[in-house]
């Protein structure tokens, strides 16, 4: 009979051999899979950690970011409720009515509703601008001179140009003319001339048809009283029975 025991035992050893093998292998594949599930997992949360602290900060820098949106908006809105002059057009550039740019002169002559101009009787330098500015009512300052409507005779020098405001009827409005020719320049109100709305401007001295003869439309200062005084108000001339 052959003796199997040695080759038995031989076989168990194997055997053994291998499970124990196997259970090393199996143990050791467990601790390099913690250890790497372990990284991960540490790498995982470090990652989470970071996000959530990136995703704090944006909206901090969005909020600081809105808040001085804000700001700047709440004063710009000061800026503009608070009456500053800076936003608006600067009242002596102009008044509404006027021409262009224009602007109004040291030497103004108003219109108003009961039909007078004031000063009537105005005295200036050759090259003087005068302003005739609109009070109340509607009215015009216009030229005694023959190309002018209503005109009918000449009434001022020779070799003055022909010159109208046109009718205003917006109060304030006002036109500025340039007296350049000596003599004496008579003008009237296109739709009162009629009612005697007239005045009358010297121009460095004396001269022309105005002094030949009295205006047909109403009275006048007499143009050596202007030269004298300077100026004559509606007032005072009416008050001197003239």
């Amino acid at each position: 009979m052959v003796d199997r025991g040695p080759t038995r035992r031989r076989l168990l050893g194997v055997l053994a051999a291998g499970i124990g093998i196997g259970v090393a292998g199996c143990t050791g594949t467990d601790s390099a899979n913690e250890r790497d599930g372990s990284t991960r997992s540490t790498a995982t949360r470090s990652a989470g950690v970071d996000t959530p602290a990136t995703s704090t900060a944006s909206p901090t820098t969005a909020t600081t970011a809105t808040s001085d949106r804000s700001t700047a908006t709440s004063t710009r809105r000061s800026t503009n409720s608070d009456g500053s002059p800076t936003t608006t057009a600067d009242p002596a550039s102009g008044t509404p009515g006027t021409t262009g740019d224009a602007q109004r002169e040291a030497y103004t002559v108003s219109m108003y509703t009961d039909l007078y101009f004031d000063p009537i009787g105005l005295f200036v330098e050759p090259g003087t601008t005068v302003s005739f500015e609109l009070v109340s009512g509607v009215h015009s300052a216009t030229a005694y001179h023959p190309d002018n409507e209503y005109a009918r005779n000449r009434r001022v020098p020779r070799g003055a140009p022909s010159w109208t405001t046109g009718q205003f009827s917006e109060e304030g409005a006002f036109e500025n003319v340039t007296f350049e020719t000596r003599g004496t320049h008579d003008y009237y109100c296109i739709p009162h001339k009629q009612l005697g709305m007239i005045g009358r401007i010297v121009v460095g001295e004396p001269g022309g048809p105005a002094t030949r003869s009295a205006n047909p439309d109403g009275g006048l200062p007499d143009s050596e009283r202007i030269v004298e005084q300077g100026t004559i108000s509606y007032e005072a001339f009416r008050a001197n029975g003239e």
